[in-house]
């Protein structure tokens, strides 16, 4: 899946479990970043494949080496598991658990990638968007949806202010 739609899914799995300042960024590694590992195969995959095959949806070569690291592998449960110890949730695996989970789906679903892919990111997104407006509105009561909107408009067009 694209890092994006991991991006979205992690901001909403963060949102229901009401994370602190710390805890996303733990998350967001462990939901997000570890599609860094991507980088580090791309010149040897290019190398070995050619710069169009970037845009196959596996990257596979022909025997079925995937270019990824441990960290997408059954093994990465252990190193990660290890390192969640002590954090409430055990969430680092949890959200670990998640990528690896939407990683599989696209790959056992590999003809209907796309539209699954677009409806799980179309989906996450009007969660967070759910999640915040409630948040929003219990601060103000008074408040409608329109409001929210202006609101973040607002935030939007200055967003430091």
């Amino acid at each position: 899946m694209l890092s994006t739609t991991h991006f979205a899914v992690s901001v909403l799995l963060g949102l229901l479990l009401n994370l602190d300042r710390n805890e996303w960024v733990v998350a967001l590694s462990f939901g997000v970043l570890i599609d860094l590992d991507h980088l580090f195969a791309l010149p040897k995959y290019v190398a070995d494949n050619g710069a169009a095959a970037i845009l196959r949806p596996t990257w596979t070569d022909g025997p079925g080496f995937v270019y990824k690291s441990s960290f997408h592998q059954a093994d990465g449960s252990f190193i990660v598991g290890y390192l969640s110890v002590g954090w409430r949730y055990f969430f680092p695996f949890i959200f670990w658990g998640v990528h690896i989970f939407m990683d599989w789906l696209q790959l056992a679903a590999l003809e209907y990638s796309e539209a699954i892919e677009a409806a799980i990111f179309a989906s996450s997104l009007l969660g967070i968007a759910y999640i915040l407006y409630n948040r929003w509105h219990a601060l103000r009561p008074e408040s409608g949806p329109w409001d929210y909107i202006v609101h973040v408009g607002a935030r939007l067009s200055h967003p430091l202010g």
